[in-house]
């Protein structure tokens, strides 16, 4: 973990928020806070450098005695909230896996006891609990008992429960000098039973009076607004300013800009006029009132839910509306209302009535996809697990103890049009065969960097003639030709091959030919056929002919590019693009001073 936190690319964003630049890490995140109060406010008050100046050494970076810690324990969540991404709740990927097919995660969890060493070698003072939820974590009990009296502690949580593992944590938080708990409810009772699948309001309620009980405790009641709560925000702004959860100390809301299909600015037409109608109302009843209710002394909460409300109102026709968008998340809601048995939500009921019609024109909107796009994936999970390819493993400087190994045979779990953005590399071993597979993704564009090293003899200009056929020969092949789908959308995979004197992915010697060519051998002789043949090894793909030392090779005598060169790639030839990158530093955020 310490090497991890004075990392080079955590030193220079250190460096470069001390002189007032944003990384290019960072500015995403940055640039929505300007967007949005909450979240501006939240970053105001995190980046707060002159707490950490006596740790910083200006000149080399780094941060000698960490003081803040943000840290996600594990992916354990008991919800499964249609607006979250199924990685981060064990429960919502479960029930994903069985409806959509998308990939099982399973529980992951980091090494507690290397948290442990951690706090102990550090000064810490504020620590801030996120991932899943971070009270069903079973060990969450042995961080807290590490951390010292007068450390601020805050609990990002679903108020599903107050119980880690079966231990009541009140009595281990009411030790600590100031306790803050940021609880998510998406709205009254109906919407956020609907929205936070098998969550329970009045459990929630209950453990939302348990904690304002405790001493030196301050509740912030958050909500992540969506095109499925949306409706509901006025009534749920009133509920948190005089109704059942007034005793709030906070409220905040964040307008969700992922999943896509969730965005407030998908409602076509007429329903982001209903939208604008219920909002402005809010809005002329909170301006009625005046600022200061008797539960909200100083007027913060109504203040707050004003800014809130107005941002949404200047959101929601933000951008032309899509049909097909829409289109798509009507098809998502349809499935999930299904899966759990649950009517839909009133203001969306008559899209889903037989033969309705909408802004789209599309009678029913049963289906996301249209007659431009490309076929959804028909997605049956195996009956047993895929096997996982080996030396994949954590991110340096990350523990994580529980993680998923990229999958070495063809998927059963597509993740839509953006997969995963990295370095992808692992081990093939196929027969009496094994080499390294790995190239750059960036969603559904890959991108191979192929170092040619010729043998003396072959000229510059032979080379350049190579270059070009072997490159036009494996894109044609490959590129363009080939779509990831998943629950969230299709993209087209493009292949983007570049020849590099550094930093290649692959290496290749060139020789005179003809003579046998494999994957890090070529020769002169090879054309375009034979090029994208050991592209397709480079991808990680085994050969598919007939080898009398292989016997048990399978499938063989296919007709495609992996059997015969002059044949077709296919699409499970590339389905591993499709599939989500394991978690590996995502699950174990570390924040500190940066965060």
């Amino acid at each position: 973990m310490s090497e991890l936190v004075n990392s080079e690319k955590m030193r220079t964003a250190r460096k470069q928020f001390m002189r007032g630049e944003v990384p290019e890490g960072c500015r995403t995140c940055l640039d929505e806070a300007t967007r949005q109060p909450t979240v501006h406010n939240y970053y105001q008050d995190k980046f707060r450098w002159q707490d950490v100046a006596d740790a910083y050494d200006e000149t080399t970076g780094n941060v000698s005695r960490t003081q803040y810690l943000l840290i996600a324990l594990s992916n354990l969540c008991t919800y499964s909230c249609r607006m979250c991404f199924d990685k981060l709740s064990t429960r919502l990927n479960s029930d994903r896996h069985r409806m959509l097919g998308v990939e099982p995660i399973g529980y992951r969890r980091n090494d507690i006891d290397k948290v442990i060493d951690f706090i102990r070698a550090n000064p810490i003072r504020i620590v801030t609990f996120h991932g899943g939820n971070p009270i069903n974590e079973p060990r969450l009990l042995d961080v807290l008992n590490e951390l010292s009296d007068d450390v601020s502690v805050e609990i990002i949580s679903n108020g599903s429960t107050l119980s880690s593992g079966k231990t009541d944590i009140r009595p281990h938080l009411s030790r600590f000098e100031r306790v803050h708990f940021n609880i998510s409810l998406d709205g009254t009772r109906r919407t956020t039973e609907y929205v936070r699948v098998h969550s329970d309001f009045d459990n929630v309620f209950r453990h939302f009076n348990e904690v304002k009980a405790l001493p030196n405790t301050t509740v912030n009641l958050h909500n992540t607004i969506t095109n499925l709560n949306l409706f509901d925000l006025p009534s749920y702004y009133a509920m948190t300013l005089s109704g059942e959860f007034a005793d709030a100390d906070s409220i905040s809301s964040y307008i969700a800009t992922t999943p896509a299909v969730h965005r407030v600015s998908t409602l076509p037409p007429e329903l982001r006029r209903l939208a604008r109608e219920r909002i402005e109302d809010f809005l002329r009843e909170l301006d009625s009132v005046g600022e200061v209710t008797s539960e909200d002394a100083f007027g913060v909460k109504v203040i707050g839910a004003r800014a809130y409300a107005r941002n949404v109102l200047r959101r929601i026709d933000s951008v032309p509306y899509s049909p097909h968008l829409f289109a798509r998340f009507l098809d998502l809601t349809r499935r999930t209302d299904a899966f759990y048995g649950v009517e839909p939500l009133p203001e969306y009921s008559s899209y889903f009535t037989t033969g309705a019609t909408g802004s789209t024109g599309a009678a029913g909107f049963t289906a996301a996809s249209d007659s431009s796009s490309p076929p959804r994936s028909q997605v049956t999970p195996p009956p047993t697990s895929q096997p996982a390819a080996p030396g994949a493993v954590a991110a340096k400087g990350v523990v994580v103890s529980h993680y998923s190994l990229e999958l070495a045979e063809a998927p059963y779990g597509l993740a839509g049009p953006c997969p995963y953005t990295g370095e992808r590399r692992f081990q093939v071993s196929e027969c009496r065969f094994s080499w390294t597979a790995a190239y750059r993704q960036n969603c559904t564009a890959v991108t191979v960097r192929i170092q040619l090293n010729p043998d003396a003899g072959i000229t510059a200009a032979e080379m350049a003639t190579l270059r070009n056929t072997w490159e036009t020969g494996i894109e044609n092949k490959w590129s363009n030709r080939f779509v990831c789908t998943g629950p969230y959308g299709s993209s087209v995979i493009t292949f983007d091959v570049q020849w590099v004197t550094s930093s290649p992915h692959h290496v290749v010697r060139v020789r005179r030919g003809p003579a046998q060519s494999d994957m890090t051998t070529w020769d002169t002789a090879d054309n375009g056929d034979t090029a994208a043949h050991e592209f397709g090894h480079m991808l990680g793909n085994p050969d598919e002919y007939l080898d009398s030392s292989c016997p048990n090779r399978n499938p063989v005598s296919t007709g495609t590019v992996m059997d015969n060169e002059t044949g077709p790639a296919l699409q499970r030839h590339v389905n591993r693009i499709c599939v989500s990158a394991p978690l590996t530093a995502e699950v174990f955020s570390i924040g500190l001073d940066l965060i």
